[in-house]
């Protein structure tokens, strides 16, 4: 069973909600994109309920999800413990680090170490802020690749479509860049 599965399970559908995982076959994705790619050290960018997190955590050593510290779940009034969240899961490759602003988040990413990114944060300008900080690694998904004509997912559908042809794979609202 999967890690869909599993949360389906026991939290039920709606947990899946604004996940990244449920939206046109995204676990599939992430299971085509990461599966036997042996990463050491993933990075996520923008948490939410860390269900993305779980998922990746599967394909990788470690997992690193930032967050802002008063990001969508706080603002939305939502009380979840990611924590106690992905343990219930089995999961306990994940951490979880919260942050209050983008220098703060570029002083974290600039100290870490990781082999694949995945970009799931604000969908505007901030895209690009957070491409720059993340190339090094050599593969970076982007979630939200659509031309949906909602000028908050158009920020990240234009800024893939900046990035040279050749090193982008369209995943339906994936992207996925590699630098080779």
């Amino acid at each position: 069973m999967g890690i869909r599965e599993l949360i389906v399970e026991l939290y039920g559908q709606r947990l899946l909600r604004k996940s990244a995982l449920n939206i046109r076959g995204g676990a599939g994705v992430f299971e085509r994109v990461m599966s036997g790619k042996g990463y050491l050290n993933a990075l996520e960018i923008g948490t939410y309920r860390g269900v993305a997190a779980a998922e990746m955590a599967q394909y990788a050593a470690q997992v690193t999800t930032i967050d802002l510290r008063h990001g969508k779940l706080e603002r939305d009034g939502e009380k979840f413990d990611r924590g106690a969240f992905w343990r219930s899961l089995g999961v306990g490759n994940i951490q979880l680090k919260l942050i209050n602003d983008d220098a703060e988040k570029a002083r974290l990413i600039n100290g870490l170490d990781f082999d694949f990114a995945f970009i799931d944060g604000a969908h505007d300008q901030s895209v690009r802020n957070d491409f720059e900080l993340v190339k090094r690694c050599g593969r970076v998904l982007f979630h939200d690749y659509d031309p949906r004509g909602q000028k908050e997912l158009d920020y990240v559908y234009d800024f893939v479509n900046t990035l040279p042809k050749r090193q982008v794979q369209v995943l339906d609202i994936f992207a996925l860049w590699s630098s080779a």
